[in-house]
């Protein structure tokens, strides 16, 4: 079935608005500029949002929803015997990627736009403590760590790395996320050191 006209034009807007976002800022992109790009008037996109805010909030509430899948994971370790654990978790640090490679210009909105942003690193952070303190409880994770700091060093690495080395030909998702769990599960040292 092929989409209405209103339903392309609503996408047209909000991936005008997802590009010029990531790329101009928030603060920095006007109605008149979304519009422009999209190809469409300004009654179009007030037909279709109330506000810039609107398209804001529309962008990070879907954002939150993929993520969603990944952040929980960690519950569900307890399912799986001591061996797959770190499989597992490897595969959901590749799905990350691939999610970051997927929605670019949303990473940039995400990591950039202050006070939202901020609010969902915050819960990720949070919902990743969280079940890293219930994977300690259950012993599948080392009784000394602290998950709280854990917690906050794996989201900074994860937004870093996505940052820094984005998803091309010689960083693919799968690469990146073995090299991270690698690093996490195996550590640094030589085990002569």
């Amino acid at each position: 079935m092929s989409k209405r006209k209103g339903e392309i034009s609503r996408e047209k807007i909000l991936s005008s608005a997802e590009y010029l976002f990531a790329v101009n800022g928030y603060h920095g992109t006007t109605v008149s500029q979304i519009v422009r790009e999209a190809g469409l008037t300004q009654a179009a996109f007030y037909l279709y949002f109330k506000s810039k805010e609107e398209i804001l909030d529309e962008i990070f509430l879907n954002f939150e929803r993929q993520l969603d899948q990944f952040v929980e994971t960690g519950q569900q370790l307890n399912q799986h015997n001591f061996s797959e654990v770190e499989k597992h978790l490897t595969q959901t640090y590749i799905g990350l990627f691939q999610l970051f490679g997927a929605n670019k210009n949303v990473i940039k909105i995400v990591f950039n736009e202050g006070e939202q942003g901020e609010k969902l690193r915050r819960r990720i952070v949070n919902q990743i403590h969280t079940n890293m303190t219930q994977n300690q409880s259950l012993g599948i994770l080392k009784p000394g760590i602290n998950t709280e700091v854990f917690a906050e060093l794996l989201v900074a690495s994860i937004e870093r790395i996505a940052i820094r080395y984005g998803i091309d030909e010689d960083y693919s998702p799968a690469y990146l996320g073995h090299s991270l769990a690698g690093i996490l599960f195996q550590g640094v040292l030589t085990k002569n050191t």
